[in-house]
């Protein structure tokens, strides 16, 4: 019967240090180059000044939050219902509608307001998905109002 002497290769510490070294340099580069690849945009482009804005916005919100009754938001098949509150003036009311989509600036939406008589909004959300949020920036008489929903659109 013969025997099988199998040599196994022994490194010593300089060498194993080596490999270590240079396997954990080549997982980095590679970090790096994906992080690289990533697109990353901006949550807005011109956030200077808006920042510089912002109290104007805190006070938005203030105003919003002192109504009575509050904008109710529904989503109905493709179609996303705004309810402004009942004691209001439809006709009084002007502003924006913005759906801000949270992964993609591509997705975002922006529409102007214009209720109905009763007070009610539609928009036709179809073409759009995912999650958003929806930035209501609005006007009645001379007062200023900015509310702000999450919308999931299946």
């Amino acid at each position: 019967m013969r025997r099988i002497n199998i040599k196994i290769m022994k490194w010593n510490w300089g060498t194993k240090l080596f490999i270590w070294t240079a396997a954990f340099m080549i997982m980095l580069i590679v970090f790096a180059v994906l992080m690289m690849r990533e697109e990353i945009s901006l949550v807005e482009p011109d956030y200077y000044p808006k920042g510089q804005t912002h109290q104007e916005l805190i006070d938005k919100r203030r105003n919003a939050r002192s109504l009575s009754e509050q904008i109710s938001l529904n989503l109905d098949d493709e179609v996303l219902l705004l309810q402004f509150p009942a004691a209001l003036e439809p006709k009084s009311i002007s502003g924006n509608v913005q759906l801000y989509h949270v992964a993609e600036q591509d997705k975002d939406a922006l529409f102007e307001l214009n209720p109905d008589t009763s007070g009610l909004m539609r928009i036709e959300v179809g073409s759009l998905h995912g999650r958003y949020i929806l930035k209501i920036d609005w006007k009645y008489l001379e007062t200023t109002y900015y509310t702000e929903k999450q919308v999931n659109i299946p």
